[in-house]
């Protein structure tokens, strides 16, 4: 009798228990975290590569937005997270960037939301691209969590380099060998700086539009003397 009531017993306490550790589980806190695909290699943090030079010098600055998401109880309310500069792992001039430390958490009945930060053309940026490293921290709403989603960086120049977009394809296809002069004359006749983006049907119709104003008005490399050609047929 007594062995019965010993394990009647211990089960009743187990069940307890059980149940109590079960309600640690159930708590208050909201956990924060960036939102951004794996990178390749050994990267752990969300890295954005940008540069002034492709645009019209009327830009003065570009607004970045990234993902924030939650873990833990809808919001009923706006609240803040925070945010700030990785001084030890940024270079860039303060002068250049405009981030609100406090930044809002919309009660959109979703747990997903976006920081903003502002990165303005500054001359500085036309000798060399700047870094700046931005990463969550906890405050009286949000917690941290997921140590290697805690990290974005911009690195941002003022300089030109060859496009992402303008690949072997692209050259073999449709543009031809590059130059920044044939990207400039191809921007301003098309309006079109993200190539990459438009489908084979976009591409090919752009190209041949390039293609009709070159054979109107003919233009030059740098050199003066190379006529600027594409290969799409047409």
């Amino acid at each position: 009798m007594k062995t019965r009531l010993f394990i009647l017993l211990t089960a009743l306490f187990g069940v307890v228990a059980c149940s109590y550790d079960e309600a640690d589980y159930f708590v208050d806190t909201r956990f924060i975290k960036f939102c951004y695909d794996a990178l390749e290699g050994d990267a752990t943090y969300y890295l954005t590569e940008y540069s002034f030079a492709y645009e019209d010098d009327t830009v003065t600055h570009k607004d970045f937005y990234v993902p924030v998401e939650f873990r833990g109880y809808d919001l009923e309310q706006d609240l803040t997270f925070r945010v700030e500069i990785d001084t030890d792992s940024t270079d860039m001039p303060d002068d250049c960037v405009q981030l609100n430390e406090e930044q809002i958490f919309h009660a959109q009945g979703v747990n997903r939301d976006s920081m903003k930060v502002t990165i303005f053309r500054r001359p500085i940026l036309q000798e060399a691209s700047k870094r700046v490293r931005i990463k969550l921290v906890s405050n009286e709403n949000f917690q941290t969590y997921m140590q290697d989603s805690l990290y974005v960086e911009f690195v941002v120049g003022d300089i030109f380099m060859r496009p992402d977009w303008w690949t072997y394809a692209v050259e073999q296809a449709y543009l031809g060998t590059f130059s920044k002069e044939k990207y400039d004359a191809f921007v301003e006749v098309t309006g079109i700086r993200e190539f990459g983006e438009l489908d084979s049907s976009a591409k090919r119709s752009y190209a041949l539009m390039f293609k009709r104003s070159l054979e109107a008005n003919p233009r030059y490399e740098s050199d003066g003397k190379t006529l600027m050609t594409v290969p799409i047929a047409g």
